[in-house]
């Protein structure tokens, strides 16, 4: 029986006896099926020895409440992040006049305006004036070919002449008894009817003149001579602008406040600074069916001012009226701040002052807000002076600490801190 030397490849402990040459063959095979499974144990148990590692690198569980307590703790150590406020963020709350009434706006538009339409149909003769012309009240403006009609006037006048004649004929035979009643009736009913005859001919001859009905200037001249018209034709427009018209909107609870002679006073941006005083010339008794709104009209005396104002500008107004709360029109110094300033938090009217760099909410009572300026009358809560928040974007909070820059540096300030991010 042969034995085996040990190899340097085979452990001494898998050398078992064996007999042949077969069995020396199944030995070896089963020898290198050990080794591989072997290497394959000892690969599983180095990858263990390394997760156990790397866990050993975590932070321990009875630690993390320390560190998120201590982040906390840093947190509320580190101090609020200031406000930046440029020049344009606030303003100082100032004592003015707001004046209280009702806005309206419109056109300030000819009080007196008449357009002409041709009442026959002919051709035109003459035209005597053009646009801007100055006319009186009566004067002839155009006319018309009056040949035709003067004929139809002689002859309507001549047929009343004989109709004339007829009855009176008629009336000599019915008393001598030589007509009957009826003889004479009849001829009475045709001179009547001549006579009718020649009114209208008259008064058609008497439109072939056009006159201007009211004194002031062709504002509209839509017509030559030698042009043929139908009756009903626009041929010119005359206006009066001694006395402007501004017919203007405004709600039904403001139009429970106008008064017919309230004063009310103008501007127009075509002349900048200058207040135009009218009055209240009359008010709608019904409002508008689709806007429910009621059309007031304020007049000006175009002749009080020291320069006429042309026709046809758009005009503001602010009539004088008592206020709602049933004060008269204000006409003494009220704290007010832009509309802007003004916040509603809840139920409260709200402004945010800057002192000793820190934001100060305080609760303020509102009153007449003018829009015109975009003011707003500060009753209560605030004093004069007061440096006030009006940034539209800014979302304040009580004690806020802000800091004042010019807005170049606030400017610069925001494009760093862009570029950070």
């Amino acid at each position: 029986m042969t034995r085996l030397a040990p190899s340097p490849f085979i452990h001494p402990l898998d050398l078992p006896h064996f007999s042949g040459d077969a069995s020396v063959s199944s030995f070896v095979m089963i020898s290198a099926a050990r080794r591989r499974r072997a290497r394959a144990l000892s690969l599983v148990a180095a990858s263990a020895s390394l997760l156990l590692a790397a866990c050993g690198k975590d932070t321990p569980a009875d630690a993390k409440p320390n560190a998120t307590a201590n982040a906390s703790a840093t947190n509320a150590a580190a101090p609020s992040a200031a406000m930046l406020l440029g020049e344009r963020d606030v303003v100082s709350a100032s004592n003015r006049v707001v004046a209280d009434g009702v806005s309206v706006t419109g056109s300030l538009d000819p009080a007196d305006k008449v357009e002409i339409q041709s009442q026959i149909a002919g051709q035109l003769a003459r035209v005597f004036v053009d646009r801007g012309t100055v006319v009186r009240r009566g004067q002839v403006i155009a006319t018309f070919e009056s040949g035709a009609l003067r004929a139809q006037v002689a002859s309507a006048e001549a047929a009343v002449a004989a109709r004339e004649r007829d009855l009176e004929a008629a009336d000599t035979l019915y008393k001598r008894g030589a007509a009957s009643q009826q003889d004479f009736v009849n001829a009475r009913v045709a001179r009547d009817a001549a006579r009718a005859q020649l009114a209208q001919a008259q008064e058609t001859l008497q439109r072939a003149s056009i006159t201007a009905p009211i004194a002031g200037q062709v504002s509209e001249k839509l017509v030559a001579t030698g042009e043929g018209v139908q009756s009903g034709k626009k041929l010119f427009t005359i206006v009066n602008a001694d006395a402007l018209e501004l017919a203007g909107q405004i709600s039904a609870a403001d139009a429970a406040r106008v008064r017919v002679g309230q004063r009310v006073a103008l501007t127009l941006e075509t002349y900048p600074g200058r207040t135009l005083m009218g009055r209240v010339d009359r008010l709608d008794a019904v409002a508008d069916a689709t806007t429910r709104q009621v059309t007031v009209y304020i007049r000006y005396d175009n002749r009080a001012g020291s320069e006429r104002i042309v026709a046809g500008l758009f005009a503001s107004g602010r009539i004088e009226t008592p206020a709602a709360d049933g004060r008269q029109s204000a006409t003494s110094s009220m704290v007010t701040v832009p509309t802007a300033a003004v916040r509603t938090e809840g139920a409260e009217s709200v402004v945010y002052t800057v002192a000793n760099d820190t934001l100060h909410r305080q609760v303020v009572t509102v009153g007449t807000r003018d829009p015109d300026t975009d003011a707003v009358e500060i009753r209560r809560g605030l004093e004069a002076g007061a440096t006030v928040l009006v940034a539209p974007g800014a979302s304040p909070r009580d004690k806020t600490p802000v800091r004042m820059t010019r807005d170049n540096d606030r400017a610069k300030a925001a494009t760093a801190t862009g570029n950070k991010a």
